[in-house]
């Protein structure tokens, strides 16, 4: 009532005097008085930005007394005159005790600002949606103050234990959910891992090549980001695993590996592609035994302008450079062409390039021939992902923060994966060549994406391939020696075929190496008139159901709703349709009314049991979990908190004193 009176007339109020009657909790006495009553102290402050001064001893107030039970309110006291100028009607807003932020526009907040919203932008949306900034009944400040007072809100235990709490939340959700945390000495959090269900299942499909960086430290603790990252059937980012540590060395990496292999079962990827980290590379040949280790050629050739003087200035080297990172189909070729750009650009003393020499097994497509990558050359899906991830993350994210933004971004991965399912489930491939009886087999087994590469393929092969010549070894094995049409490359590739059991092989390796036939030997297919591709040439890994008998979202009979929402109106749905089938049966009725009885109860005591089974768990695990202490705050290299210069900032400078002067000089002297 005293809120109300006081925001009309234009000031905000205080909570001031409180006592309870003796020995009870029932109030005696409540005292409200104006927001500007009393003074305070002036001390000197050495912040640049100082509090304004609001309190002007206003005398202004009222007292509440009640009897010993509590019931009845009287008014003791009550001060009117204020000796400050009250708020005017277009200010009554901006009251202190005026502003408050419901539960709704609370929930509307935090749900903007999850889903990657500007905080201001949603304290926008709300002006506008009832009419103006005086109508929302807080001010963009209070809003501010919620979202840091939420964030607060999930570390109250402490960064790291509010992050183990999470952890195992998902764990007691998830059964297939696994995770493990190291500490150093003094229990502090130096890295964890992470797995869920999804990610095991996408492993278990899409084990054959992974990619794994580290080049992502955007938190307080400078804690490098490191997700695994897989190839689905449509061509997209994967999320198989991620982990966060401390340092880059070679412990770190072996813990992290090690940790990997534990959760799917020691199954080996068959190729992982890194950077050029020395420690990392250590780690997986001591763990990832029999994985051919990659490394990121975009790194390489970012690298050669700055560690071969001649790269930019003589194309013939760097043509030959880049012949020998991804154009050669033999180790001999490699050989030849790497002679070449050697002797042709006097590069014999280069330290760099003799290093990167020794190495060539690692970043070469001539010698990694033998082996599955997809046709992969680069991290540059992991990088996708530490870019996704700069936009919910900044220098002062906390360890939640951090893994919540790498949650939502896994997410809108899976999301999309469901959708092209959806969008290939749906519809067809519209075929460049529509009697082609090959391109209609291949399109009903591949998905969208993988089609479109493989039909790039065909085209090329049948336009731009020639065969130049045609040897019969014996009665069903041919050897074809094939060309480019255009006459741009003098290269040949030797094509092998059987016409009896249909096993083809090329010199390019292309199947071997991408998953996918190469354009030579679908020259060869569309020569020898073959109308589909043998089954041994389709790849599990590319096909629609990919997954199919290893995981089944839509089992009948169970509901995956992941918002409470949903469940219910699925429920108030089949119930509404239940009734409508036995409304006009007065037995049907009756049994379902009795069925409905029996189902209530043994579904409170189900929720009974798992509830108390949650209770039990989080106690046990509260007790069970080891005091972990947060990691080291630490500024991450090469961030700075000063003004980003505009465009024309950047390239002027400010003239000196010494400059200023001689202008006025020479401007007397003419």
């Amino acid at each position: 009532m005293y809120c109300e009176y006081a925001h009309s007339m234009g000031f905000s109020v205080r909570k001031e005097h409180l006592s309870y009657w003796i020995h009870t909790r029932i109030i005696k006495c409540r005292a409200f008085c104006c927001a500007k009553a009393g003074l305070k102290k002036v001390r000197p402050s050495p912040k640049k930005y100082r509090k304004l001064e609001t309190r002007t001893g206003c005398l202004a107030c009222i007292y509440f007394t009640t009897d010993t039970e509590g019931r009845n309110w009287t008014v003791t006291k009550f001060v009117e005159e204020h000796n400050h100028p009250l708020a005017m009607e277009n200010e009554q807003h901006l009251l202190r005790s005026a502003r408050s932020i419901s539960k709704m526009q609370g929930s509307l907040i935090k749900n903007l600002t999850d889903a990657g919203v500007k905080t201001v932008h949603a304290y926008n949306f709300l002006s506008n949606e009832v009419g103006g900034f005086e109508n929302v009944g807080f001010s963009k400040s209070d809003a501010y103050n919620f979202v840091q007072r939420e964030k607060r809100a999930l570390i109250e235990r402490g960064d790291s234990l509010s992050l183990l709490k999470i952890l195992q939340e998902k764990q007691l959700e998830d059964s297939m959910f696994s995770y493990d945390v190291r500490t150093d000495e003094l229990s502090r959090l130096t890295s964890f891992f992470w797995m869920d269900g999804q990610s095991k299942i996408d492993y278990d499909c899409y084990s054959d090549v992974v990619i794994f960086d580290t080049t992502y430290r955007l938190n307080k603790y400078n804690l490098a980001c490191a997700p695994f990252i897989a190839v689905n059937n449509h061509w997209q980012n994967v999320f198989v695993g991620g982990a966060f540590i401390s340092e880059e060395s070679i412990d770190s990496f072996c813990w992290v590996f090690n940790t990997f292999l534990k959760f799917v079962g020691g199954k080996l990827p068959t190729t992982i592609f890194t950077d050029q980290d020395q420690a990392m590379a250590i780690a997986i040949e001591r763990v990832f035994t029999g994985t051919r280790h990659r490394l990121c050629q975009w790194h390489i050739s970012k690298k050669a302008p700055s560690k071969v003087p001649c790269f930019n200035n003589e194309k013939s080297v760097r043509g030959l450079f880049y012949q020998c990172m991804s154009k050669c189909d033999s180790e001999l070729e490699f050989d030849r062409y790497w002679n070449e750009m050697i002797n042709s650009g006097n590069l014999q003393e280069n330290r760099w390039l003799g290093d990167l020499h020794r190495a060539r097994r690692n970043w070469s497509t001539a010698f990694n021939k033998d082996v599955l990558d997809l046709g992969i050359l680069s991290t540059q899906r992991s990088e996708s992902a530490n870019n996704g991830l700069h936009g919910c993350s900044k220098t002062t994210s906390t360890l939640v923060e951090c893994f919540m933004g790498l949650e939502k971004l896994v997410g809108s991965w899976r999301r999309g994966e469901r959708d092209e399912d959806f969008r290939c489930k749906q519809g067809a491939v519209s075929l460049k060549v529509r009697s082609c009886a090959m391109l209609k087999h291949v399109s009903k087994f591949y998905t969208s994406k993988i089609f479109v590469r493989f039909e790039q393929a065909f085209m090329e092969g049948a336009a731009g391939v020639c065969v130049v010549d045609e040897t019969r070894h014996d009665e069903n094995n041919y050897l074809y020696i094939t060309k480019l049409c255009d006459g741009s490359d003098d290269k040949r590739w030797f094509v092998s075929y059987n016409s009896k059991t249909n096993e083809t092989a090329c010199s390019c390796r292309g199947f071997e190496t991408r998953g996918i036939l190469c354009k030579h030997i679908l020259r060869i297919y569309n020569l020898k008139n073959i109308r589909e591709i043998p089954p041994v040439y389709l790849l599990k890994r590319f096909c629609r159901d990919a997954k199919k008998g290893i995981y089944l979202p839509n089992t009948p009979g169970i509901i995956e709703c992941n918002s409470n929402l949903i469940f219910r109106n699925h429920l108030m749905r089949f119930a509404y349709d239940l009734a409508n089938r036995v409304e006009n049966s007065k037995d049907a009725k009756a049994h379902v009314l009795g069925r409905l009885h029996v189902l209530a109860n043994e579904a409170d005591e189900i929720v009974e049991a798992v509830e108390m089974r949650r209770r039990g768990l989080s106690d046990e695990n509260d007790r069970n979990t080891p005091l972990v202490r947060d990691p080291v705050t630490k500024k991450p290299k090469g961030i700075s908190n000063a003004r980003l210069k505009g465009y024309w900032e950047t390239g002027s400078k400010k003239p000196s004193k010494t400059t200023n002067l001689l202008k006025i000089v020479i401007t007397l002297i003419n």
